[in-house]
């Protein structure tokens, strides 16, 4: 393990290769501004099948990944108790602040998603190869797939006691669209055709539509009387139906989740009576909270963060999770928008050392900016050759300094993106900085595209591939990364039309082959530097069962939890 290198390696950054872009770090209101320097330093045998420690363990390379379906916390096949446990609270660390948490405000809402709303479908135990019924009893699929009926169970209640109707759906969605138009690509329209039958019409038979719209928590469904007395962007709208409801939100400090008593899907019936979540801005403060038992559970992607937690003898399991590659925005960056500049800049990072320097070789050097089996390989344009790249500056007329650009990125991202940029300044591209603000900041930067260059997987999942491109390629998109219109208008209108024939794929096999063509033209654009796959890891106390937590979105289904006793 390499954990003091990563503070001596940090430190001298600090000291020699960057001191110099401090001055162009400087606060504002927006948030807090770190340069690269001063990325906050942190402090530091056997495991079960499934993935998690269950016993104080060596090395992080000991702890395989947790199996979606699979408890987390290593207790897999433990009796879970009938109901609520009185009593119990489970205290989950968060980082950031969401202010309003209708589904269709906020992506980064999901913790609070997850288990204050339901759908008609659900990912079972987080699993995506178990999708079960929740609010829908039964749902049929027309034999040209463009038809999906779902027929609502009578007994489905939102947390004020009102019946979930068909129609509750319709106002929900309507709201959706305005927001969150990435699921609705290939929904023609959608009905209440009486209180317990929804139809929706697709364009084309989607394959994915099952994975996005009708079952992720994300996108659940709402009261249509609190959304139509209230408004969008009021927390009073946000009544959902799933297994906990918000009893408490206090502004920069914490939520309180209620468990609903007698709930009306009982494979959902929560255990923990309280949920808290915690709202600390700091890891090493969360990680103390877990070491004095304030804290049950938090998860992070900070490699000293998980040394700590196992060289503590704490329950740590592993969450594959995507990969964030770094996007060029050449709509804010001139100088990105020559394909040479591009190409080149990725020839110049070395991403195994990237990848041992901060991650201790952790997560995987990506061969694609995506993981699903669609996925293309990287082209020869992508191979490390920082010769090559610099020769290829040199003789498009480039000098070296010439290639300005801030690499943008939150906290959980401050360590690569020094890393990153200290390889870059060491080659002679000086011009190159890195600023980090608070999560909140850089989500509202992604949205209105005012960053130079950002990680971000931007909502891509391998069950449903074609979000990252509904929101970040095509015109209008919530969350723009992919800038190729101002890169290769042509190339632009070719991915527009393969884009679209994805949308209209008939089979899925013809989906996965029009999302490989459509990936790797953005990849032959070199439209991101690159980037390596994030692996979560989730540590929790010793007394905590049942976490199932999703593959890729790393989300917890608060509702398994239990206490044991």
């Amino acid at each position: 393990m390499k954990r003091r290198k990563l503070t001596r390696f940090l430190s001298g950054v600090m000291a020699v290769a960057m001191i110099g872009s401090l001055a162009a770090c400087g606060g504002g209101d927006s948030g807090t501004t770190t340069d690269t320097g001063a990325a906050a330093e942190s402090t530091g045998d056997s495991t079960a099948d499934n993935g998690a420690s269950t016993a104080p363990v060596s090395a992080l390379s000991e702890i395989p990944i947790n199996e979606p379906g699979t408890d987390a916390t290593g207790h897999e096949g433990e009796q879970a108790p009938e109901g609520i446990q009185e009593g119990t609270t489970f205290t989950y660390w968060t980082n950031y602040e969401i202010p309003l948490y209708a589904p269709w405000m906020d992506n980064r809402a999901a913790v609070l998603s997850y288990q204050i709303y339901a759908n008609l479908l659900v990912k079972y135990k987080g699993n995506g190869e178990d999708i079960r019924c929740d609010i829908a009893e039964d749902y049929e699929v027309s034999e040209d797939g463009l038809t999906w009926t779902f027929h609502i169970r009578d007994d489905a209640k939102f947390s004020d006691g009102c019946a979930v109707e068909a129609s509750d759906f319709v106002a929900t969605w309507d709201v959706m669209q305005t927001y969150q138009p990435r699921p609705f690509s290939s929904v023609e329209s959608y009905e209440a055709v009486d209180e317990h039958t929804l139809v929706v019409h697709l364009s084309a038979p989607n394959p994915t539509f099952i994975y996005e719209l009708p079952t992720q928590r994300i996108y659940g469904v709402v009261c249509q009387d609190e959304l139509a007395k209230y408004g969008p962007e009021d927390n009073r709208s946000a009544v959902g139906c799933g297994p906990y409801t918000v009893e408490e939100y206090v502004s920069g400090e914490r939520y309180v989740l209620k468990a609903v008593p007698d709930y009306w899907n009982a494979d959902h019936q929560a255990h923990i009576e309280t949920v808290e979540l915690e709202i600390i801005s700091d890891e090493n403060t969360a990680l103390m909270g877990l070491m004095d038992g304030s804290i049950d559970c938090m998860n992070t992607v900070d490699i000293e963060i998980m040394n700590n937690a196992v060289d503590n003898g704490m329950t740590l399991a592993l969450i594959e999770d995507r990969i964030n590659p770094y996007w060029l925005n050449a709509q804010q960056v001139e100088v990105l928008r020559d394909p040479v500049v591009r190409e080149a800049l990725c020839h110049m990072i070395n991403w195994e050392e990237v990848s041992a320097l901060v991650y201790d070789g952790l997560y995987p050097v990506g061969n694609s900016y995506f993981t699903g089996p669609e996925a293309p390989e990287f082209s020869d344009k992508h191979t490390y050759d920082p010769d090559l790249g610099i020769q290829m500056l040199e003789d498009a007329g480039y000098a070296l300094e010439d290639i300005q650009f801030v690499i943008l990125g939150d906290p959980d991202f401050t360590n690569m993106n020094v890393a990153i940029t200290s390889q870059l300044n060491n080659l002679g591209l000086t011009g190159i900085t890195t600023e980090t603000y608070d999560g909140a900041t850089c989500y509202g930067m992604l949205k209105s595209g005012t960053y130079d260059c950002f990680p971000v997987h931007n909502g891509y999942d391998p069950e449903s591939p074609l979000t990252p491109f509904t929101m970040g390629l095509i015109e209008g998109g919530t969350q723009p990364c992919m800038f190729l219109k101002a890169c290769d208008e042509e190339a632009y209108n070719e991915a527009v039309e393969i884009y679209n024939a994805a949308v209209a794929s008939a089979t899925l096999e013809e989906f996965q082959a029009n999302m490989t063509e459509l990936e790797n033209i953005v990849q032959e654009q070199c439209l991101a530097l690159g980037g390596l796959q994030v692996i979560r890891g989730y540590i929790f106390a010793d007394n905590i069962r049942g976490a199932y937590i999703s593959k890729t979105s790393a989300e917890i289904q608060m509702s398994f939890l239990y206490v044991a006793e």
